[in-house]
């Protein structure tokens, strides 16, 4: 597989990554507080400084990735992560939304009849599910789910031409959509630090092969109205079949914030 491949697996790999900036909301990486009204509202802020590592296979040929963070932030043009949850009572609705851009200027395959070779990808991430709390007794509450994972991949690749010649322009979209089951859970050490996790695992051969992903951290109830999270997450999927296929682990440390209506 020649450089210029390879280069463009990375530019690939690190779009299909949920996270880049972060990822599910808990998906939500940032589980909620037990609601003392009937009806809440949550919105979570965070950002992930992920690493790739994983191994893409194309035309019988295969290339390993391996990535740090200081790697994919020279590439990153612009991220956003957020997450949104509705609750009542022991239910909720929990939507969370990824969204990077990167881009990156390779050496082309031919210099004399192109100058450069410029490449974007774009990387929508969401997540959505439907829980209920099973277990609500203080200091600890614990939610089931379940619900789906949504990727959406778009990539360009642009040879800018020497004097003479014309460009080439190819773009290519990429979309499917995991179903997801799992369970979130807190567990408050004092009134005001607590223990959170999450995890989820999907796919079952509808979008991905397998896609799962976890979530650990350590949280602080900064106000009533707001607590803030450090853990380590990680997502991993196994998409495509035969000659063509990703198996692609995202990881990193993640900082978040929750504010409560």
């Amino acid at each position: 597989m020649s450089k210029k491949q390879v280069a463009i697996l990375v530019m690939l790999v690190t779009a299909a990554s949920p996270l880049l900036v972060a990822g599910p909301a808990e998906t939500s990486p940032l589980p909620t507080q037990p609601a003392e009204q009937e009806w809440s509202f949550n919105l979570s802020l965070y950002g992930w400084a992920t690493a790739i590592d994983g191994t893409i296979s194309a035309g019988g040929r295969s290339a390993d990735i391996g990535i740090d963070f200081s790697a994919l932030r020279k590439r990153l043009d612009m991220a956003f992560m957020g997450a949104a949850e509705l609750r009542y009572k022991r239910w909720s609705f929990m939507g969370d939304l990824i969204y990077a851009r990167l881009s990156d200027d390779i050496a082309p395959p031919a210099g004399i009849i192109f100058s450069s070779t410029h490449e974007v990808v774009k990387e929508t991430l969401g997540t959505f599910i439907l829980s209920y709390r099973v277990v609500d007794a203080k200091p600890a509450y614990l939610d089931l789910f379940a619900g789906a994972r949504v990727y959406s991949l778009y990539s360009e690749i642009v040879l800018r031409p020497n004097l003479g010649q014309r460009g080439v322009n190819a773009s290519n979209t990429t979309t499917w959509a995991d179903p997801i089951v799992g369970l979130r859970g807190r567990y408050y050490v004092s009134r005001a630090f607590f223990l959170s996790g999450y995890g989820d695992i999907g796919g079952f051969g509808a979008g991905s092969e397998l896609s799962w992903q976890a979530f650990g951290g350590i949280g602080v109830q900064a106000a009533r109205w707001c607590d803030v999270q450090l853990g380590y997450r990680a997502l991993r999927f196994e998409y495509g079949s035969g000659t063509r296929k990703q198996e692609i682990t995202t990881h990193g440390p993640i900082i978040g914030a929750t504010f409560r209506f």
